[in-house]
């Protein structure tokens, strides 16, 4: 854990900053509630104390530890895996995000970035309208520690670091040379389309339920007719009839085998393919495996390398405030002390080919394109059904 701490600090920094310059809120409850004792002030002591400097500010051990925790958690499953002897290496990595977002907020300063109060309320009422009822929002700021006034300040402090980080990657472009070079990279892999049918599929806990809604359709009644009115506990999941879903022929297997031969344009049997999982499902098309077109997936790749460029500055940019920063070392016992290098630790160059050519920062390979976002359909809730690939527009 802690060589994987070690390689991917930059990568850790630019999630921890990006995010705390976008959510100003959330953190602030979970620093409070200090997870399980999280915070070993002073441990050896039980008494708090300076652990290092920052542009001249003292920064304390329970900082670092809160933060540390914070961070443990963030890092999601592969935080469990996290043992004490990782320690040094989080708090050095917690020690440089203070430093980052200490020279950040001299450099929105410094560029005279201005927050309005408009943009600060509407952004409160944002963060309000996540939470069912405006009782339930007070209750987690009260948890959090925070005040209107408090969470103002903090939006707007956050405000100002988005902005500067649009500044920073404002210059951001793309062509019709880099979208085609990348398309022909990920065409197959990416977006190929598998041969499949479009099916309107339809998941319910009652069997009484699907087949009073099987009925209706053999009878003449209309799709959405047939499912109209049922509550979400009963129909779990449903394809619009307009938007029906491409299931892959590789898909129907075991208890969706049944799908391969249902005659086309006729309603289904119900199907119990889960425990309390009744599935209806209609035929509409055959499908044939083929490329989806630039034209169809431009947008996607061009947002692709947009993506990758401003994640390349942002590194970048971190790295600058990183290496201007001030920062003064107390107790250097608590912190990661880098080890001697070996051969081990050593790899031999390899030739490495960017994921476009361009003058634009970029640190990402082509070998990790494929593992970027690209805009696809939304997954549906997760029933037991056969994975619709792209919905498309139904006859």
């Amino acid at each position: 854990m802690m060589r994987y701490l070690r390689k991917n600090v930059r990568s850790i920094m630019l999630i921890v900053v990006v995010l705390f310059v976008v959510s100003c809120f959330v953190g602030y409850g979970s620093y409070s509630s200090n997870r399980g004792g999280g915070v070993q002030a002073g441990a050896e002591s039980n008494q708090d104390y300076a652990v290092a400097v920052v542009d001249g500010e003292q920064i304390m051990r329970s900082r670092i530890e809160t933060e540390m925790f914070q961070l443990i958690q963030n890092l999601g499953p592969q935080g469990a895996t996290i043992s004490e002897d990782d320690y040094p290496s989080i708090r050095s990595n917690v020690l440089d995000q203070i430093a980052v977002i200490t020279e950040i907020d001299k450099e929105v300063k410094a560029r005279g970035i201005a927050i309005t109060n408009d943009d600060v309320d509407a952004a409160v009422k944002d963060i309000e309208n996540q939470f069912p009822t405006r009782e339930i929002y007070m209750q987690e700021m009260e948890r959090a520690g925070l005040d209107e006034k408090k969470l103002k300040e903090n939006v707007q402090q956050g405000l100002g670091r988005q902005t500067l980080f649009e500044q920073v990657t404002s210059a951001v472009s793309t062509d019709v040379s880099e979208i085609t070079a990348l398309y022909d990279i990920l065409k197959e892999s990416r977006y190929r389309k598998p041969e499949g049918f479009m099916m309107n599929l339809a998941n319910f806990s009652s069997n009484e339920a699907a087949d009073a809604a099987r009925k209706d359709i053999a009878e003449g009644k209309l799709w959405s007719e047939a499912l109209e009115g049922l509550s979400a506990d009963v129909l779990l999941y449903q394809t619009p009839y307009d938007t029906p879903a491409l299931v892959p022929v590789e898909q129907m297997q075991e208890q969706f085998e049944f799908l391969k031969d249902l005659p086309m344009n006729e309603i289904s049997k119900v199907t119990e393919v889960a425990s309390g999982d009744f599935l209806l499902a209609l035929k509409r098309s055959h499908e044939e495996s083929s490329i989806a077109s630039l034209d169809e997936v431009s947008a996607d790749v061009e947002q692709m390398i947009l993506d990758q460029k401003r994640q390349g500055l942002q590194a970048q940019f971190i790295q600058e405030m990183r290496a201007r920063a001030k920062v003064e070392i107390l107790d250097d016992s608590i912190f990661y002390k880098p080890e001697p290098i070996t051969s081990d630790d050593v790899a031999p160059e390899a030739e490495v080919t960017p994921l476009v050519s361009s003058g634009d920062v970029s640190e990402t390979p082509a070998a990790d394109a494929e593992q970027k976002t690209i805009a696809e359909p939304a997954e549906p809730p997760a029933q037991s059904q056969p994975t619709a690939t792209a919905p498309v527009s139904g006859d």
